[in-house]
């Protein structure tokens, strides 16, 4: 007979822990991320765990690893929703032993006095065992039902017999469709192969496998990764199946790309990087496909950094990468493997003509004005190129096209760089002194002043070289060695060698006014002689002065001799002074004798004189070996016909020394210094005045 209390207990009266103390189901209340903030007693029954130790720690933890991921997934998605979906996952007690728990979380972040996710975890161990002991497959298919990982049982042939409805949700395929069809139907071509390996694996005695498989969709929107473990109880007379449990791997394959992505490309790029490259490299190699290696080395990326900041050269290299795969061939790699070093692998390329045309057309795409955000910045490559044979290794693939570059590199430096100085100016003096540089050219601060040309024999006056001179509103009169580097850095060439010579033609047209005809010697840089339209804007500069291109002597270097190829839109120095030359002006190679000159190069060029360097003048009292390298060059010139220039004249001791070898002209602070144009004028009408025949 059922009694009845009439005086029943307040639930006022009930401590709230005391009430969940005593239910026969674990609550735990865990943070955002997992970490355990409250657990009853439940925890201790079930799982023997002392709960003063667990406080604080996470509790995944104790789930097993192959259920981590449905569980960090259950975490993410109950914080955006009331109530979860129950989940079902492997547990761990404090004895090692592993307990199946069905867990449904409600989110109570918003309650002040919760401030958590509240999990209630229900121990299904005994359960599962019954329902299977129990052949209650309806029951038990009602349980797993509503999982959210995949769960079905397949026959010794892989057909399914049974699946949950996680099937459906995850790919959309009724159960009524999938039960009595091969799993392999639902699975990739790709993934085919792994699913029958794992089957033939199991049928052959294996006990459990874990596999994961690129599964169809029935919107046939994309394969979707599911991660399966696969047990093998054929042999149970009640199972008599394989059970698979799967469970959505997308977000975790996410990420593993990404790192794979990050592990195998560049940060700043997202091109490949060096070890990719150096994969793929021996790939190729290794299954004798031949394969174009190009190098690719960035001129003039430094000043870049130097003059506009790291951000401006981040910008840049993000531009050059996008105008390398643009350039390249699909299937071809691109790797930055330096700071301004790049590499790209072209597979089963048709021999040296299309290597070349790739090197081509990646040097003028790198060659075109980038527009950031600092304004218009222009920087050349040089590109070199190797092409595997039988013999090829990576290393000496990688070491051929290096070379290459290098090589291409020097004679790009013997166009568009000066010859080296220290930079001692740290990167922020070296960028403002760029920028009042621009805005000096501007303004006419950058001046020619002319020295004195002459006769060793008469002493009469032959003409002027043209130095340029940057009258700097704070610093004074600086020499070109003080800024001739940022002029190079700062592609200013070619505006600086304009105002050189327009300060000059000053000078001359004022002489020539006076009834004096000389002679203007002109220093022209590499990064002029590349100009196309050099030759074309200084007979229109000359004309303008009622000059002509004969009155002037283009004086260039030795390492001018030796770069003979021009970078792509831009002339090379052979054909830019050929055009010169052919336009009426002389030709002197200057600093004879400190490079790497040879006959062949000085016969190279229809030249009328050589200029020996001053430190060869310097030394040629003092030291037999100096005096011997001048009687040379006076010689060759004398054999090939040619004027010697003796720079740097400074006694009259080397003054005679000169004289006697049979040198023709010299300059000099002997006879005078680089002077201003008003102050040239005046000492060359003073010279002709006085008929000096000796300084």
């Amino acid at each position: 007979m059922l009694t009845v209390h009439t005086n029943p207990i307040a639930p006022s009266l009930i401590e709230p822990t005391v009430l969940l103390d005593g239910l026969p189901d674990v609550v735990l209340v865990v943070d955002t991320e997992g970490c355990l903030r409250w657990v009853n007693a439940a925890a201790e029954r079930q799982l023997r765990w002392r709960r003063a130790e667990w406080l604080g720690r996470s509790v995944l933890d104790i789930v097993h690893p192959d259920d981590l991921a449905g569980a960090l997934a259950s975490i993410g998605t109950i914080q955006g929703k009331d109530f979860g979906t129950p989940i079902e996952v492997r547990v761990a007690d404090a004895e090692g032993g592993w307990h199946w728990m069905e867990v449904v979380g409600s989110n109570q972040l918003a309650n002040d006095q919760i401030a958590g996710i509240v999990l209630v975890v229900r121990d299904i161990t005994q359960r599962r065992m019954w329902e299977v002991a129990g052949a209650d497959v309806a029951r038990f298919q009602q349980v797993i039902q509503h999982a959210p990982s995949i769960t079905m049982l397949l026959d010794g042939e892989g057909v399914i017999t049974s699946v949950n409805g996680a099937f459906t949700r995850l790919l959309g395929f009724d159960p009524s469709v999938v039960v009595g069809q091969s799993l392999e139907a639902f699975v990739s071509d790709a993934s085919s192969p792994v699913l029958r390996d794992a089957l033939r694996s199991l049928g052959d005695g294996g006990r459990s496998l874990t596999i994961e498989l690129a599964m169809k969709r029935l919107d046939h929107d994309q394969l979707r990764p599911v991660r399966f473990e696969l047990a093998n109880l054929l042999s149970d007379p009640i199972v008599a199946g394989v059970v698979v449990s799967g469970y959505d791997v997308t977000e975790l394959q996410r990420v593993r790309e990404e790192l794979e992505h990050m592990a195998s490309h560049d940060a700043l790029t997202g091109l490949a990087n060096r070890s990719l490259l150096l994969t793929r490299l021996d790939y190729y190699l290794t299954v004798n496909r031949s394969v174009a290696v190009v190098f690719i080395d960035l001129d003039r990326f430094k000043p870049v950094n130097d003059l506009f900041g790291h951000e401006a050269g981040d910008a840049l290299l993000r531009e050059v990468a996008e105008r390398l795969e643009a350039v390249v061939r699909p299937g071809d790699l691109v790797a930055r493997v330096g700071g301004d070093e790049f590499v790209a692998l072209s597979p089963g390329i048709g021999g040296w003509v299309a290597a070349s045309s790739l090197a081509d057309r990646i040097e003028s795409a790198l060659s075109q004005t980038y527009d950031l955000d600092v304004g218009p910045v222009k920087i050349g490559a040089s590109v070199g190129v190797a092409i595997s044979d039988p013999f090829s290794t990576v290393a000496s693939l990688l070491a051929d096209a290096d070379v290459r570059m290098y090589n291409a590199k020097s004679d790009r430096r013997g166009m568009t760089t000066r010859t080296m100085v220290e930079r001692r100016r740290s990167a922020t003096e070296r960028r403002r002194l760029a920028d009042e540089l621009t805005f000096g050219l501007s303004r006419g601060e950058v001046v020619a002043h002319l020295q004195p040309i002459l006769d060793l024999a008469t002493g009469h006056l032959v003409g002027v070289e043209a130095l340029a001179r940057w009258n700097h509103p704070q610093l004074g009169l600086l020499a070109p060695g003080s800024f001739m580097d940022l002029v190079e850095d700062a592609g200013l060439d070619v505006v600086l060698g304009a105002a050189v010579l327009e300060s000059a033609c000053v000078a001359i047209a004022d002489l020539r006014a006076k009834g004096i005809t000389v002679q203007l010697a002109l220093n022209l840089s590499i990064g002029q002689l590349a100009d196309p339209l050099l030759c074309d804007n200084m007979c229109a500069v000359l004309a303008r002065f009622g000059l002509e291109m004969s009155d002037l002597v283009i004086e260039i270097t030795e390492r001018a001799t030796l770069a003979r190829h021009g970078s792509v839109g831009m002339s090379s120095p052979d054909d830019t002074l050929r055009e010169l030359h052919a336009a009426g002006a002389l030709l002197s190679l200057d600093d004879f004798g400190t490079g790497y000159s040879s006959l062949t190069h000085v016969r190279r060029f229809p030249l009328s004189s050589l200029k020996v360097d001053q430190l060869f003048v310097a030394g040629m009292c003092d030291h037999p070996e100096d005096r011997a390298v001048v009687d040379v060059i006076v010689g060759l010139a004398s054999a090939l016909g040619l004027l010697v220039v003796a720079e740097g004249v400074e006694t009259r001791e080397q003054w005679e020394m000169l004289r006697h070898m049979g040198c023709n002209h010299a300059q000099g602070f002997l006879m005078a210094p680089p002077m201003a144009g008003p102050t040239a004028v005046r000492w060359i009408e003073d010279h002709i005045a006085a008929r000096r025949l000796i300084p």
